[in-house]
């Protein structure tokens, strides 16, 4: 170890020399002198040892192993001969002290010279002060061109950003993530507390996009946190400014503009799915299906071939971006060739409802399918019991859905009851009037105030899919009883509901023919889904 240490020593003090050589002019004689010499001082020490010990042979008298000293080709191992170099190098490096002294100060007189000799002309306005370059001069250092200078500022850190945009990640904070762009500990934690007056900062969810500004920073001094906006929706936008010690927000909101888009399909395997490449709108899509769930089973009744033409309103900014879906205009389904279209009309007193070409309403007594996009599973009648394996009657009809799945009430009334009922599991009993009532079963949960004595009105939601009670899986049980006696929801011949008269249809016929001619206009240039149906406002993100 001691003489690999002096061995590096050694090293550097010749490359030392050589360098201080090259600056002064010379060739670097020594330097490579003072190689070869330590080079043949290891050989020489080298033979010698071999020499004595093939002469003296000293491992029969030390208590030592022969391959402990010698290799296999009996030659001494090379620690030994390097202790011995580094050692006759060390003396002789000591010895030529006085040598080395005068190669260095010939080295830095060399320097000096060639400074000297590039130095500007007298009364240059650009000149450098002149440095002495002796060894004892405690200025050497300090002498550096110009180009150096440039090349030390280029490689510094580049100035700060004046703008970032973040985007929040799966299971990031965010307080973390304007750290991570340079916003201080301090500054994002005012920040989030400034932002609660407007948005839950924990509620921030994945993809949201954050614009970050900083001031114009200086080489030395990096740029300081100066304002922030985010966009909440379509609509709003949180800005955030630094005003001194403190943070500002305000929520702008754009103004909306109510267009109006038409679209038209034709159902090939499902209705969500021809509609989605036809590029209407699934909750446009979701609405026709809950209007029309009061007259049109969508589990039986829906075949490949039929069609839907839906006009509706759809509420953007000013510069063409999407806020929100507005009312459902005017629907027509075409089931088994028979058209069945509808129009959204608000009658003198406000109520608004949709009718059919005739002033009667769409909507019944009872909703056929009380739930959306469930699978008809199991119907009325004679069945083998998937639990009990024996053949037993199915008083009602079964959905198949996800667990979660909303479930509404079928028609307006009251809950007659509401909690966990037998092998039906969580169940909901309403009374309609004094000889018709629904039953759900098998609910994952109830919806949040359902009782009894609870009034409801069709379409409400009043629980979720699941499997309780003798279930083997999620769905809903759907029971219609007539003076307490379940009967086949098919068969039950229930009564329409509201029809127009007077000056109330007048004024609904006038609507319809301005409803159809607004749809041809609209609607101009619509083509089926297999042409590659277009409708205006498509770009626009409407899907």
């Amino acid at each position: 170890m001691l003489s690999m240490l002096i061995w590096n020593k050694l090293k550097k003090s010749v490359l030392t020399c050589a360098f201080y050589g090259a600056i002064a002019g010379d060739r670097i004689p020594a330097a490579r002198g003072l190689g070869k010499i330590g080079q043949r001082i290891g050989q020489y020490a080298g033979s010698v040892m071999n020499a004595l010990l093939n002469k003296f042979e000293f491992h029969r008298y030390i208590r030592l192993r022969q391959r402990y000293i010698v290799n296999r080709n009996n030659r001494v191992r090379l620690r030994y001969v390097a202790g011995v170099a580094a050692s006759v190098m060390v003396a002789g490096f000591f010895a030529l002290g006085d040598a080395s002294a005068h190669f260095a100060t010939r080295a830095y007189e060399g320097s000096a010279a060639v400074y000297a000799a590039l130095a500007p002309a007298a009364g240059d306005e650009s000149s450098y002060d002149t440095v002495s370059l002796s060894p004892g001069n405690p200025g050497i250092q300090s002498r550096v061109s110009d180009g150096m200078r440039r090349a030390s500022l280029a490689i510094k850190k580049a100035p700060k950003r004046d703008f970032e945009e973040i985007e929040i990640g799966r299971g990031d904070t965010l307080a973390g993530v304007l750290q991570e762009v340079g916003v201080s500990g301090g500054d994002a934690y005012s920040v989030v507390e400034a932002l609660k007056g407007h948005v839950d900062p924990r509620a921030v969810k994945p993809g949201q996009k954050i614009n970050v500004y900083f001031k114009n920073g200086t080489e030395e001094t990096p740029g300081d946190f100066s304002k922030l906006t985010m966009k909440i929706d379509p609509i709003k936008e949180i800005t955030l400014s630094r005003n001194g010690d403190k943070f500002e927000t305000s929520m702008t909101e754009k103004k909306l503009v109510k267009n109006t888009y038409a679209g038209k399909a034709e159902i090939e395997t499902s209705l969500y799915g021809s509609a989605a490449r036809a590029g209407i709108p699934t909750q446009v899509v979701a609405e026709a299906i809950r209007i029309y769930s009061w007259n049109i089973d969508f589990q039986r009744d829906i075949q490949p071939g039929d069609k839907i033409e839906v006009m509706y309103e759809a509420e953007e900014t000013e510069d063409g971006d999407y806020a929100k879906y507005g009312n459902l205009l005017y629907a027509n389904l075409t089931v088994g060739g028979k058209e069945v279209p509808i129009y959204r009309f608000e009658m003198a007193d406000g109520r608004v409802d949709y009718f059919q070409p005739d002033g009667f309403s769409i909507r019944k007594t009872l909703m056929k399918t009380p739930i959306d996009g469930a699978r008809l599973s199991s119907g009325f009648g004679m069945r083998r019991h998937p639990v009990l394996g024996y053949n037993k009657m199915h008083k009602g009809v079964d959905f198949a859905a996800a667990t979660g799945t909303p479930i509404y009430a079928a028609g307006d009334g009251t809950l007659e009851y509401a909690g966990r009922f037998s092998s039906y599991g969580n169940y909901i009993r309403i009374r309609h009037n004094s000889q018709l009532k629904t039953a759900y079963a098998h609910m994952h949960r109830l919806a949040k105030g359902m009782g009894v004595g609870k009034r409801v009105s069709q379409g409400d939601i009043i629980g979720y899919v699941g499997t309780t009670g003798r279930s083997t899986g999620p769905h809903l049980h759907y029971e219609v009883m007539v003076n307490n006696k379940q009967v086949n929801p098919k068969s039950v011949n229930l009564p329409t509901g509201e029809q127009l008269a007077g000056k109330e249809l007048g004024r609904f016929k006038a609507m319809t023919n301005a409803i159809h001619q607004q749809y041809v206009s609209v609607s101009e240039g619509v083509k089926f889904a297999a042409q590659g149906f277009f409708f205006p406002g498509s770009s626009k993100g409407l899907n």
